[in-house]
């Protein structure tokens, strides 16, 4: 269904959406406050995040489209019975979400680092605290991948469920065991990786505490340094010593070295004589903090870069560092524990129904219910394994009781058959008349028909015990064709259907049970002589250009069965109404193909260009004894 996987790719389109969105929507609305940055600095941080955002949210639309493109028929087979993924498209649908979460991340974590460069990152922020707001946006996005991938694993875990457990199995199977160190991988990540983002913002929140009061220090050194070295002073001696006032009085000597000395601790002082105005702080390109002190006549214009990272930054970093350190040994200790009971799941899985399961032993309360499950499931398996032995038992008894049915059906049944038979042959003897003679007919074939079925149901019973016998001789096809068409012609008696034997000049002898075959050959004959009304069934025996396999033809004239059919027709009882309706219980050609089989042929159902079947029956020119013995032990197939 085409549109239960459009639906399902827009639902991973609007999960990532919305992740984007609270994400960059928190990320402006706390780097001011994290960042401590004034009104001019955040207006231009809020653009930047604004810009990682829209981009961020067109680039998962685009990367979810991109990706589940070659994975479109495998959705849509989830949802239809008649096909089936495979199992590579089940792991490739596996990996979409940590694909798509990963994909998007990266994309906006690199679209981030791309507004340090100059060319792109506004004049107003300097070059550390672009990093520092970097180094936020990393941190959300990395923080947000993670529910945002747990959202589209539930999606696809629903899609996914719909896959054939063959395929599934087979997908599991293929990761080996890998999948394990992945898993042991996962659990490092999802222990040190939040330890990390909290490391990192909390450097952050510290590096800009830090910076913001060294930046404060240095406008108040500024202004203080700019008063007292560039404001006029009284004039309070005379030249005779003695002390007296006058008037104010600019003193610009030593201006020049004061300038120096100022650059020296980098500060860059301009004297602005014409400046009339307040003291202002504003920042300047690539983030230089500028400050106008204002004097009696004009105002010093002091600047300053933006301070480096302190040496208190760079303790919490070590601090930051050490935390994540530990967080992956404490993820390395929890994953081995997993590991160890994913191992103790496997063992007892592997020994279920031959003891106690020791769920007790697992730290994880998932495997100690999966465990459990398993501990129930082995007595489920103890309980059928008693019962699958007293079923043996009883098969062997119902074995014992059917070598006796058969026993007794050999010698009940056909002893007096065959004296019916043979009764009614001395009583043909005798002179009759025409009603006699017909009727005495009829019995002959009857009887003959019913010897023919007695004996099918008791080789077929020996064919599935593995005890039919058969004495390979070599033999002259010939024989064995007119032998069978001779006996469906005694047996076709009363009917509008002449069997007519079409046999290859020069045809070899093979090793075969003749007696066997030409019972099989004709069981078959018999089935085209009950699908034809009316007409003539060819047999055909030629030997093909190849020249090693025999190959034997019976075509009937009347309507066939439908193709869904044909392959009913060889397995007893498969196809009861055909069978009711054509006179016939289905046990022939199962015996028939057995019979080919033991001697390495093989027999098939074909439609004919009249409307009718044909058979083929194929058997090997080159056999030997030992070969047809093995055969003859393997026991019938159930259901032919």
């Amino acid at each position: 269904m085409k549109r239960a996987s459009l639906t399902l790719i827009l639902r991973l389109v609007a999960l990532q959406v919305a992740v984007h969105s609270v994400t960059f929507s928190l990320t402006a609305a706390f780097a001011p406050r994290v960042l401590l940055l004034d009104s001019e600095t955040s207006s231009a941080s809020l653009s930047v995040v604004g810009v990682v955002g829209v981009l961020s949210c067109l680039f998962s639309v685009v990367a979810t489209f991109a990706i589940t493109r070659r994975l479109r028929p495998a959705l849509r087979s989830l949802s239809l019975d008649a096909a089936s993924p495979s199992p590579a498209d089940v792991l490739a649908l596996y990996a979409v979400p940590a694909r798509l979460a990963i994909a998007s991340a990266a994309f906006s974590i690199v679209v981030a680092c791309a507004h340090l460069l100059p060319e792109l990152r506004p004049q107003v922020l300097d070059t550390y605290t672009a990093l520092a707001l970097v180094l936020l946006v990393v941190t959300m996005v990395s923080t947000a991948a993670l529910p945002a991938y747990v959202a589209m694993r539930a999606s696809m875990a629903r899609a996914l469920e719909l896959a054939p457990p063959r395929a599934a199995h087979e997908a599991l199977r293929s990761l080996g065991r890998g999948a394990l160190g992945r898993v042991r991988k996962r659990f490092v990540a999802s222990v040190a990786a939040p330890v990390a983002f909290v490391a990192l913002g909390a450097s952050l929140l510290v590096d800009a505490h830090v910076r913001s009061f060294d930046r404060d220090a240095r406008i108040t050194d500024a202004t203080d340094f700019a008063r007292s070295a560039f404001d006029p002073i009284e004039q309070s001696a005379t030249h005779d010593g003695t002390s007296r006032t006058g008037p104010i009085v600019e003193d610009k000597r030593g201006r020049t070295e004061v300038v120096e000395a100022a650059a020296t601790l980098g500060f860059r002082v301009h004297i602005d004589p014409s400046y009339r105005g307040v003291w202002t702080v504003r920042r300047g390109d690539e983030g230089e903090t500028q400050v106008r002190v204002p004097m009696e006549s004009g105002a010093a214009l002091v600047r300053f870069g933006t301070p480096n990272l302190s040496r208190v930054t760079a303790f919490y970093v070590v601090l930051a560092l050490c935390a994540i350190g530990l967080a992956a040994l404490l993820g390395m200790q929890i994953a081995g524990a997993f590991e160890s009971d994913v191992a103790l799941a496997t063992r007892e899985m592997s020994r279920a129904g031959t003891g106690e399961s020791r769920f007790h032993e697992a730290r994880f309360t998932s495997m100690r219910a999966l465990l459990q499950a398993v501990g129930s499931l082995s007595g489920v398996f103890r309980e059928f394994a008693g019962a699958q032995e007293r079923s043996i038992e009883a098969r062997e008894a119902t074995e014992r009781m059917r070598g006796l049915l058969l026993a007794s059906m050999s010698h009940d049944l056909k002893a007096p058959l065959n004296s019916v038979l043979g009764f009614a042959e001395l009583v043909g003897r005798n002179p009759l008349s025409d009603p006699q003679k017909e009727s005495l007919s009829i019995i002959a074939q009857r009887g003959r028909e019913l010897l023919m079925l007695i004996d099918t149901i008791l080789d077929s019973a020996r064919v599935e015990a593995g005890e039919l016998e058969v004495s390979a001789a070599a033999t002259n096809v010939s024989d064995v064709v007119m032998s069978s068409v001779l006996e469906a012609r005694d047996l076709a008696v009363g009917t509008a259907v002449t069997v007519q034997a079409e046999i290859q000049s020069d045809l070899p002898s093979i090793l075969i049970d003749g007696t066997r075959i030409v019972q099989a050959l004709t069981a078959v004959v018999m089935t085209a002589v009950r699908f034809t009304d009316k007409g003539v069934v060819p047999v055909r025996a030629t030997l093909p250009d190849t020249g090693t396999r025999l190959q034997i033809e019976v075509e009937t004239s009347g309507e066939g069965l439908p193709v869904g059919e044909r392959e009913k027709i060889f397995d007893a009882f498969k196809s009861a109404e055909s069978a009711r309706r054509h006179g016939s219980l289905g046990l022939g050609l199962q015996l028939a193909r057995s019979i080919f089989e033991i001697h390495g042929g093989t027999i098939e159902v074909e439609h004919t260009d009249g409307g009718g079947m044909g058979f083929r029956i194929l058997l090997p020119v080159h056999n030997d004894r030992a070969s047809i013995r093995v055969r003859a032990t393997k026991p019938m197939r159930p259901g032919g």
